[in-house]
């Protein structure tokens, strides 16, 4: 009895009965607290709640929708560069398609001006065969003796065979020194053979 009636006592007494309602209040208000931290989360997660026809959700889902928007982004970036290149490859392509169009343009332009030209030619050539074949065989070895033999092979193709056979006779009459008409007449006749047929002047 004597420590209950002690100062300590009575001191610690005091404060538990004045720490009591105190401690009451402390956690009346933590509840009250707890609760409306739970209302706000809730709060929360309903706002983030998707609308109907959608009746459940769960942060898993969350999760599971964001990673589908990411991926339908990616693939959207993906489409638009492969779009691009698609787009890049047909413009180079319009572009060498052009390119080719120009090159057998020129192709054809050049060949009919091949033709032109080799026709010119062909009528330049049959003109002097003419007036060559009214030279005599000694006169025409002289003037030939200034072309080379492959002019001189085109010429004689284009006259008649007994103007152009006299004319290879007189390189033979006059072999020149080291017979080098000889040798010219043979060459000549070599081409003459590989030239293709020449309609003969008149």
């Amino acid at each position: 009895m004597k420590a209950l009636a002690s100062p300590p006592v009575y001191i610690a007494a005091a404060i538990l009965l004045s720490a009591g309602p105190v401690l009451a209040l402390l956690w009346k208000e933590s509840g009250a607290l707890v609760s409306a931290a739970a209302v706000h989360r809730a709060e929360q997660i309903e706002a983030k709640r998707p609308e109907k026809p959608w009746d459940f959700w769960t942060p898993e889902v969350e999760n599971l929708a964001k990673e589908l928007t990411e991926q339908r982004a990616a693939i959207a970036r993906r489409e638009a560069e492969v779009a691009a290149r698609e787009k890049r490859l047909t413009d180079e392509a319009r572009e060498l398609e052009q390119i080719r169009r120009q090159i057998e343009s020129l192709r054809a332009e050049i060949g009919n001006r091949l033709v032109e030209v080799q026709a010119q030619e062909l009528k330049n050539l049959k003109s002097l065969a003419v007036t060559y074949s009214r030279l005599t065989p000694a006169s025409a070895v002289a003037i030939f003796g200034q072309m080379d033999d492959l002019m001189v092979a085109k010429l004689l193709s284009l006259m008649k065979p007994e103007v152009s056979s006299a004319i290879l006779e007189e390189f033979s009459r006059s072999p020149g020194p080291d017979n080098v008409n000889l040798k010219r007449a043979a060459e000549i006749s070599q081409r003459l053979r590989l030239l293709l047929p020449a309609k003969p002047s008149a």
